[in-house]
């Protein structure tokens, strides 16, 4: 996905109706003229090539470059800017673009204080903490949860092999049964590894209760794993809440894992 720099383009398009306002078409670009308007072409040039507007760009190219030439006429510049603007029309047409709010542009591309506080010490999240982040952005929300599950589900994978889980099927299921199992045999039956982290396990105890209740309905997590229950829909505000909801957990995993 190429980002689309709407601001810029409206700049374009008041720079093209500058050429097209200037007088007398034999007269010779000032040199004060040509500095400023090679200035605020240029920049444009990369912006066509990214989104994939060659033409447009080859114009901006040739725009600039008459720019340089103490022989520009603005009967040429004229010209140049008819042949950019019917070539952005043209190119624009084959391109549909999106809008992002700016909160949600921000999540798009910035993975935020607690998604890199979770890579930093979780590296095996790192993929699925931006596509989380990147689906819920672009509202599609059932991806988005997709992403969230897996990242708890590193957490899981984490926290047992903390509490000593032997299950050959590391996951969410033998994670949880391993800890209700520590919680129900009390502080004083703790492995000598676990000695003095009973109050650890029972807020992971606690903030994993709160994930359930998060996704219940919306998410299976039986057979050792978590998978979204089919034809599953899931407001923004769910969504949400889901994802906050992992974010503290792995928050609180990291700290009792120091």
């Amino acid at each position: 996905m190429k980002q689309f720099h709407a601001a810029l383009f409206a700049a374009l398009s008041r720079n093209l109706e500058t050429l097209a306002g200037f007088p007398d078409a034999s007269n010779l670009v000032s040199k004060d003229q040509r500095l400023a308007g090679a200035n605020s072409s240029a920049p444009f040039l990369d912006d066509c090539t990214d989104l994939g507007f060659t033409a447009s760009a080859w114009t901006i190219k040739k725009i600039v470059d008459a720019y340089s030439k103490e022989t520009c006429q603005v009967g040429e510049m004229r010209a140049l800017a008819i042949e950019l603007r019917d070539r952005l029309i043209d190119e624009m047409r084959g391109t549909v673009f999106f809008s992002l709010t700016t909160a949600e542009a921000k999540l798009y591309m910035e993975l935020g204080p607690a998604g890199e506080k979770i890579i930093e010490h979780f590296k095996e999240t790192s993929r699925d903490v931006e596509e989380m982040n990147k689906c819920f952005a672009l509202c599609r929300y059932t991806a988005s949860m997709f992403h969230a599950l897996h990242v708890a589900e590193w957490g899981a994978i984490e926290l047992g092999n903390y509490i000593g889980v032997v299950d050959p099927k590391k996951g969410w299921g033998s994670t949880q049964k391993k800890l209700e199992e520590l919680i129900r045999a009390g502080h004083s039956k703790l492995p000598t590894h676990l000695s003095g982290q009973f109050e650890f396990l029972e807020q992971m105890d606690r903030e994993i209760h709160t994930m359930l209740l998060a996704w219940r309905h919306k998410v299976d997590h039986a057979a050792n794993h978590l998978a979204i229950v089919p034809h599953t829909e899931f407001t923004p505000e769910i969504a949400r809440h889901i994802i906050d909801s992992v974010k503290v957990f792995m928050a609180r995993l990291e700290e009792g894992l120091k």
